[in-house]
Parts: C-alpha cells; structure tokens; sequence
C-alpha cells in the first residue's frame, strides 16, 4: 500500500506541475522557463536532502547521469510533438510509452501482478490513452514524423523514470539530484544560446517555479515508491499524471472536456483501487 500511496503522489505531482509548467511557457519562452523550473528543482532538493539523505555513490551518479541525459530529450521531444502535432496522437503515445516500458522491465526482473492487478494495469492504459486525447488541435494532420517524435519522448520519459529508480537504495535523493544538475546544465546551456531571441520575453516566476519544485516531488516520490514496491505496480500509476493536468485544466481554466476524457478519468480511478487491491 505504501508503494501504491507514493505512486499516486507521484502522478498527482507530475500532473499539478505540467499543468503549471505548461501555463508558464504560455506566457513567456519555454527556453527561459525550463532553467527556472529546473533551478527550483534542485533548490528543493538540496532542503530535502537533511531528511531523506543523499549518498553519491558511482551507482547513483550513473542512474542519475543516465535519469538526466533521458529526461532531457523527454522534455525536448515532447515539446517539438505537441507543437508538431496533432496533439491527440502524440501525448497518448508518449503517455503510454513513458510507462510501458518500466511496466515490461518490471516484468523482466520478475515481478508479477494479480490477476485483478492486470485488469487495473489495462485499465490504466486506456484511460492514459482517453485523457490524454484531444481534439482541440484537429487540423493538424498525422504524420510519420508526428509519430516518431512522439515515440522518442516516451522513450526519454521512461528512460528518466528508470534512471532515478536504478541508483542503489541507500542512495537517498542522489540519482534524482544529479539528473537534475545535467538536466539544468542542458537546459541553461541552451537558453544561453538562444538569449538574444529569448531575453525580452516575460517570465510568470510564481508558475515556474511552484512547477519545479512538484516536479522534484513527483521524481522523488517515484523512486522512493520503487524502493518500497514493485515497478510494475508503480509505473501504472505513476503513469496516470495526464488525468490531474486535464482536472486541473477543467476546474482553474473551465476548459471543456471530452466525453472521452470523462470516462477517461472515471477509469483511471477505478485502475488506482484495483492495482491497490490487487
């Protein structure tokens, strides 16, 4: 239950954060806001670190260089895929992939669900799939290229998640603090480069940096769930963020929501209480 109740924090953090992430790049340059989200991240880390610990062992400066260098090209490619679009093609197939992936390496080190766990998994999976679909950006037409994009950024997500959870367990909040640095240090490399083009912009500091900090928590909460459950039990859940950012959306923004992604989030409930039963 433990694993279960840190998973869901999880995806209650990733999804709180896109949401505010994704508000923040509306209003200024997604290149000056990412160094501000990551900086806070790393901010809150370092006060979390007194009370979780961080032991940067060889395994877990690996984990998170390897965390660091994938989540990166998460971020990049999800954001080249959304503005590729259409994004109803594309964030379910990041979506999905960004959590297979950890389910099926689960599996590889042996792990198993129940057979009510199974249903709750597939369960999960559609209903990534239903919420994370839109229809708002129609017109855009699908492409190969789309598709590709889409895929290379479930890979970077799943690669960040099982990069966090590989350091060793004694580690603390090493691999999470390290990928972040590498993270950071692309990240300002690249607003660095692009200042000229970026500098005048206008930057909604409170959003960024209240995104940042939840988004440490989210990466935090995954690897300390792994610790105290099985990966294939915590990467469904974990999995299941796209449901709060679209809740968030409908609630602060009043945008409308599909009958899809009504259903969508009935079911991602219903896939919490049976992977927690199971």
């Amino acid at each position: 239950m433990t694993a279960i109740v840190l998973a869901l924090i999880c995806a209650v953090s990733y999804g709180v954060a896109d949401f505010w992430g994704g508000l923040a790049t509306r209003r200024g340059s997604i290149w000056k806001v990412l160094p501000i989200i990551v900086a806070t991240g790393i901010v809150t880390l370092g006060l979390a670190v007194p009370f979780f610990g961080a032991t940067f062992s060889q395994g877990a400066i690996v984990a998170g260089v390897a965390a660091g260098l994938s989540g990166t090209i998460g971020y990049i490619f999800i954001m080249y895929g959304l503005a590729l679009g259409p994004m109803s093609v594309v964030a379910p197939i990041s979506a999905v992939i960004g959590a297979i992936i950890p389910f099926a390496v689960g599996f590889l080190r042996g792990e198993t669900l129940s057979t009510v766990g199974f249903i709750g998994a597939g369960l999960a999976f559609i209903s990534i799939v239903l919420v994370s679909r839109s229809t708002a950006d129609a017109t855009h037409p699908v492409t190969a290229k789309a598709v590709i994009v889409a895929i290379i950024a479930g890979l970077g997500i799943a690669g960040y998640l099982l990069g966090i959870s590989g350091g060793p367990d004694d580690s603390g909040l090493a691999p999470v603090i390290v990928g972040r640095l590498v993270t950071g240090g692309i990240f300002i490399f690249i607003a660095i480069a692009k200042w000229k083009t970026i500098r005048d912009g206008a930057i909604d500091y409170k959003l960024a940096i209240s995104s940042g900090a939840l988004d440490v928590v989210g990466g935090a909460t995954f690897m300390m769930a792994t610790r105290a459950g099985d990966l294939v039990l915590v990467a469904v859940v974990a999995a299941l963020y796209p449901a709060f950012t679209v809740l968030l959306a409908r609630v602060v923004l009043h945008e409308r929501m599909e009958r899809h992604q009504l259903i969508g989030l009935f079911g991602a409930g219903a896939a919490v209480v049976l992977l927690a039963t199971s």
